[in-house]
């Protein structure tokens, strides 16, 4: 929000009210001094609250106030009305204060939903969870859902209806579109055009069938700007028909991903991430293992776990699957040459031959997948080799589309056609901001200045919102009632947490309203109303509400229609051969998305998980383009293709192909909020329509200039010592013991410090290596859980971050094909803990249970506990981080955490506040506490569970029997500080035929 000094000031009226004066006059800004009428309208504007208290008299001032004192008495015995939610738990008999409660509830992601249960303390959401009864979550989240509850307390949210750029409210709308019903009816609904993003909401798609019946001529559009067009594309190209593919990690001994990062996916990658784990766990395989092939230009999470993962710029991967595919016998097309060519280099040709023999090793468990920047000829091939390889209802399925797809098509390029023709009179948008994530070439804020009625439904006043003709403010996921499928159709119901905080409202509600429904109002209704027949009663209803998910609507299972027809030519040029030919990629931020989050402190601060980058994109590009150009990281290049440019920095990126450039969306937003706007460059300001995710022919010249990037890679180094340890299966079974450091066996070395007596418990952790993705759900889970604030990018680049656990990420190999590996470094809990003994006034000290607490009120800010640390994972408040200035961001924070001030040191404390609380409840039934009833808040978003946290002195606990593995082993075991939180090392499954002599 602009501050007062940014007013317009009117030095006349200042004057002449000071001339007027009676009495004491005090001001805080000279613009409020002037209290002129410039000053009064943006005052409105930038507080449209007081919109109807500036509007009063004094005459009319003094009638409201001897109402309000007349009513005083009454309103004291009213509220306003209330809606009764239903908890995922039955409740206590009666309401204690400060006892947090679970509400299950949907967040959606792309269209697509995800169970989650969200913690309220006294009507406040704080914390979200994921749902353990929802397919799509099994009780874990990732980055997105964690910071939604940043999002929803969001300070910089749409707060009121805008006009023209005027402040308004609901009723000049309401009042309006009454009007406006008329207008549409007369031809039938032809001027009028709805654009949607992609949903799966049953509500929804009945409200838009009912729009339809009404105005029989409307269109209807979606826009996804990070979309699967190209999955439905691939299914109709081999079936005949769009399907839904799901896959089934868990049961895959072979898998090929081309250029498909399925843990990240949008829609199932928590999911997938636990099944692929489950694929991997050798503790409970019997020490059989998976085994993952990644093909791709740039490196992501899943060719990060890849035990070979091969380099390959996106315009070759068709020419590989081709290739594959021959090999496997699937008939293909031989006639484009082109489209074969490239893959005849012998280290191909070499992954080629292995791999075949692999998948056909593994008929039936086998499985291949293509990503959604693939075109549609690439995951026809998937299709056809799953096929082929017996897989189809084994390692993968097919159901109907559970995204709603428009019949006609429906694209924005459609939607922008009809705009230039003069067809649309009326535009309603919701949810989405295609005058900032539109492909370029369509320049939609331009022909949108065409369309006379413009009305657009968004959380912010952005890009789009700022040019339509009506902005209407939206109420959150967690304010507002909906429904949503999940990624194989389990619908679920979406219950508000809490009102409305700025009075926005669903686009259920709007389309209600334009439908002319006289319960357009009640959100509740409007969804319950279309579950009416599977849940008749309140029972019915309450149960679905409680369990989070409706039993019984996963889709069938539905049989492919016809036999995959994969006999078609290249559908993408490969590159030249000269080595100044480049391809510009496109993909979807790992940590703000396309541009949606960006204004979301907590993830604009998280580090990215390959490139460890902050608060800014950059050009990927591989560190043998580097050495031709001679460039750094930091080095800002120009980009040129299509007749369009943009000069951004780059990251130099082991594993990226070396002519492939990727460039990440949702930067370079200008109305954001205060947070997200100005920060990195826009990305969309170079993709088009007919390529939004690979673009051939791109020009890279460097300026000369620099540009400061906010990395952590280089934060905490560990100076080169043995932290992660990794081996290859064959030599795992051979030697079960490889990770534990040499004279290990000798027994635990004697120490100067003296042992603490053991208490009733002895909490510690166990971190699996071989299960973490490094997607760093766990640091934004421990950020929302433990009031972790945000330092800006400035203070990222001093390295002062804030993060009680960060995730280290390490390469082996060649800077242009390398392994990835990643490790979560919390607290070691040391028992012996050096930096117990250096504080001068015992802020730091050990516990009866093993923890090394941390006291905040004794803290002086001496930082001797942080040099004495061997693993550097103490933060210290530098400068006072926390806002204290926004109630809303107050009323975000866990009041059972401590907010900590300048001056003061911070870390992890296996989260105390939660073993505290179970303390309590089991006190009060005289009992001890049970296995798995303390969940970190690490430990329980994990979508892979990695992480395990218990009672370590208890043989029978999870973490016990992961502290038994045989790969159990604890970081700088040498230095004797005997950490409390220890690690299962990494164990990879090559094939023989790839692994180098």
């Amino acid at each position: 929000m602009s501050s007062l000094n940014q007013a317009p000031f009117d030095a006349v009226a200042a004057r002449a009210r000071l001339a007027l004066a009676r009495g004491p006059t005090l001001w805080r800004a000279l613009e409020e001094l002037a209290d002129s009428e410039a000053f009064r309208r943006w005052l409105i504007t930038q507080q449209p609250q007081l919109a109807e208290a500036l509007a009063l008299d004094r005459r009319g001032f003094l009638k409201y106030l001897g109402a309000s004192l007349a009513l005083g008495g009454l309103g004291a015995c009213s509220h306003p009305p209330q809606l009764q939610i239903v908890p995922y738990i039955h409740a206590p008999p009666g309401q204690i204060d400060g006892l947090p409660r679970f509400f299950a509830s949907v967040l959606s992601r792309n269209g697509y939903a995800r169970g989650v249960l969200v913690e309220s303390h006294m009507g406040r959401p704080t914390k979200i969870e994921g749902n353990p009864q929802h397919p799509a979550s099994l009780g874990a989240t990732d980055i997105f859902a964690q910071a939604a509850v940043l999002q929803l307390w969001d300070p910089d949210r749409s707060q009121a209806v805008m006009n023209r750029g005027v402040t308004a409210d609901w009723a000049d709308f309401d009042a309006m579109l009454v009007q406006a019903r008329a207008r549409i009816e007369h031809d039938g609904g032809a001027g009028l055009h709805v654009l949607t993003g992609a949903s799966t909401s049953p509500t929804l798609s009945a409200q838009l069938q009912a729009l339809h019946r009404r105005y029989p001529r409307m269109r209807w559009y979606v826009h996804e700007p990070a979309g699967n067009d190209n999955a439905f594309a691939g299914t109709r190209l081999a079936f005949g028909v769009p399907l839904t593919s799901r896959l089934h990690l868990d049961r895959a001994a072979v898998m090929l991903a081309l250029d498909a990062d399925v843990l990240s996916d949008p829609a199932a990658g928590v999911r997938y991430a636990r099944d692929f784990a489950a694929g991997r766990a050798l503790d409970s395989n019997g020490g059989t293992m998976g085994r993952l092939y990644v093909v791709e230009a740039t490196p992501s999470l899943t060719g990060a776990q890849a035990d070979h993962r091969l380099p390959l710029e996106s315009a070759r991967i068709e020419g590989f699957a081709r290739a594959l595919a021959r090999r496997l016998g699937v008939a293909v097309d031989v006639r484009d040459a082109s489209a074969t060519a490239e893959v005849e280099d012998p280290q191909h040709v070499r992954w080629l031959e292995a791999l075949a023999v692999d998948l056909r090793a593994h008929r039936g468990a086998a499985l291949v997948v293509a990503g959604p920047a693939q075109p549609a000829a690439v995951h026809a091939l998937a299709h056809a080799i799953n096929v082929a390889l017996d897989s189809v209802g084994s390692t993968i399925d097919y159901c109907d589309p559970v995204e709603t797809l428009p019949e006609d098509g429906g694209t924005l390029a459609q939607l922008v056609d009809a705009m230039h023709g003069g067809s649309v009179d009326t535009l309603l948008i919701l949810d989405a901001n295609p005058a900032y994530d539109a492909p370029a070439d369509l320049q939609f804020g331009d022909v949108l200045q065409r369309v006379p009625h413009v009305w657009h439904l968004g959380l912010y006043l952005d890009e789009t919102g700022a040019l339509a003709e009506w902005h209407l403010p939206q109420a959150h996921q967690l304010e507002a009632w909906s429904d949503a499928r999940s990624f194989e159709g389990t619908a679920s119901i979406a219950q508000p947490l809490i009102a409305p905080l700025y009075g926005g409202r669903s686009a259920h509600q709007i389309l209600a309203a334009l439908l002319g429904e006289e319960d357009a109002r009640d959100g509740r209704e409007l969804v319950r109303r279309q579950w009416q027949r599977q849940l008749p009663d309140e029972a019915s209803w309450n149960a679905a509400l409680r369990a989070g998910m409706i039993a019984d609507t996963a889709f069938a299972t539905r049989s492919p229609p016809a036999a995959p027809d994969v006999t078609r030519s290249a559908t993408v040029p490969p590159l030249a051969g000269d080595e100044s030919a480049f391809e510009l990629l496109f993909r979807p931020d790992p940590t703000i998305g396309d541009g949606r989050w960006a204004n979301n402190g907590w993830l604009q601060e998280l580090p990215k998980p390959l490139s460890q980058l902050t608060w800014d994109n950059a050009a990927w590009i591989s560190p043998l383009v580097a050495a031709r150009y001679a460039l750094g990281n930091g080095d800002v290049v120009e980009l040129k293709i299509a007749g369009r440019s943009l000069q951004v920095p780059v990251w130099i990126m082991p594993g990226q192909a070396a002519h492939s450039v990727t460039l990440h969306l949702g930067y370079g937003r200008r109305r954001a909020g205060r947070v997200g706007d100005g920060q990195g460059v826009d990305a969309y300001a170079l993709r088009t329509s007919s390529a939004p995710w690979a673009a051939s022919g791109l020009q890279l010249r460097k300026t000369g200039a620099r540009y400061e990037l906010a990395g952590t890679q280089h934060h905490f180094n560990m100076e080169g010592r043995d932290l992660l340890r990794v081996e290859t299966l064959e030599d795992y079974r051979r030697d079960p013991h490889f990770a534990t450091a040499a004279g290990a066996e000798a027994g635990t070395p004697p120490s100067l410090y003296p042992d603490y007596p053991p208490g009733e418990y002895a909490w510690g952790m166990s971190i699996d290596l071989n299960a973490c993705i490094g997607c760093k759900a766990c640091t934004i889970a421990c950020q929302a859980e433990n009031n972790i604030p945000v330092v800006g990018r400035d203070q990222v680049r001093r390295g002062r971050e804030m993060h009680w656990i960060r995730v280290d990420r390490y390469y082996e190999g060649s800077p242009e094909s390398p392994r990835t590996y990643s490790q979560p470094v919390p607290c070691m809990m040391c028992e012996h803990a050096p930096c117990e003994v250096v504080c001068p006034v015992d802020a730091t000290v050990h516990d009866a249970e093993g923890l090394n607490v941390q006291v905040y009120n004794r803290c002086v800010g001496t930082r001797f506990c942080s040099n004495n640390c061997p693993y550097k994972v103490r933060r210290f408040n530098f400068l006072q981080y926390t806002d204290q200035s926004a109630d809303t961001l107050a009323a975000q924070r866990n009041p059972e955490v401590t907010v900590r001030g300048r001056g003061v040191m911070e870390k992890c404390t296996y989260c105390i506040q939660r073993i505290e609380s179970a303390h309590i409840e089991a006190d009060k039934a005289n009992r001890r506490l049970r296995d798995g009833e303390v969940l970190t808040a690490c430990q329980a978003v994990c979508p892979t569970q990695a992480i395990r946290f218990g009672d370590i002195a208890d043989a029978q606990t999870s973490v016990a029997h992961a502290k038994a593995s045989p790969r159990n082993y604890v970081m700088l075991q040498e230095l004797n500080t005997r950490p409390r939180t220890s690690y299962l090392a990494r164990v990879r499954n090559p094939n023989p035929a790839l692994e180098d002599p």
